[in-house]
């Protein structure tokens, strides 16, 4: 079975969002915060991955990775960026004390006007230097997300952060397989 699906990286600014998507499409596996350079609106990248459900069975997924900007001059854009989304990661920095409000803000105004289940959200409280193991909770308004606490510096934030990934796109897989198969059920339903 293929399946396109577009997924959608969003959160505050210099949070390290184009750092993230980097890592998770495969662009490059060990991103730098050396040189931080705003992203202009969107930034679309693309990747293949074979899906595997718990049952075995395996999807080839053909994603895009929207990688959005966080400076809010840009959302008068938000609806085409998140046109057709299958899926979310809401990204924010932990150590920065606005960004836990500013993430609700975002989930708020950008991802539930999409309806999306649970499973096709992953929130990522991600930090550039993981000091001390710190343990990281979800804001409480968003604590039924799945979550994730990760930083790209070491080899068991990294570990942590495909770990989510790869169960983000088990679920954004399954919803969107329920979904499709809901709609043609519909479909037959009013021809007979």
């Amino acid at each position: 079975m293929d399946m396109k699906l577009k997924l959608v990286v969003v959160g505050p600014a210099r949070c390290g969002k184009t750092r993230l998507s980097d890592y998770l499409s495969g662009y490059d596996e060990s991103p730098s915060y050396d040189n931080y350079s705003p992203t202009a609106g969107v930034r679309i990248l693309e990747f293949e991955r074979e899906v595997r459900s718990k049952d075995g069975r395996v999807t080839r997924v053909s994603a895009e990775l929207w990688d959005t900007s966080g400076d809010k001059k840009y959302e008068d854009c938000w609806p085409a960026i998140t046109h057709k989304a299958s899926g979310v990661i809401l990204a924010y920095d932990p150590t920065a004390r606005t960004q836990e409000k500013d993430i609700e803000l975002w989930h708020k105004a950008f991802v539930a006007p999409l309806r999306l289940s649970d499973a096709q959200q992953l929130l990522c409280a991600h930090q550039r230097d993981p000091v001390g193991k710190r343990s990281w909770q979800p804001p409480r308004a968003l604590e039924k997300l799945p979550f994730v606490a990760s930083g790209l510096d070491n080899e068991d934030g990294a570990a942590d952060l495909r770990r989510a990934f790869d169960s983000f796109l088990v679920g954004v897989v399954r919803a969107v397989a329920d979904e499709s198969k809901a709609d043609t059920d519909a479909m037959m339903q009013s021809l007979a």
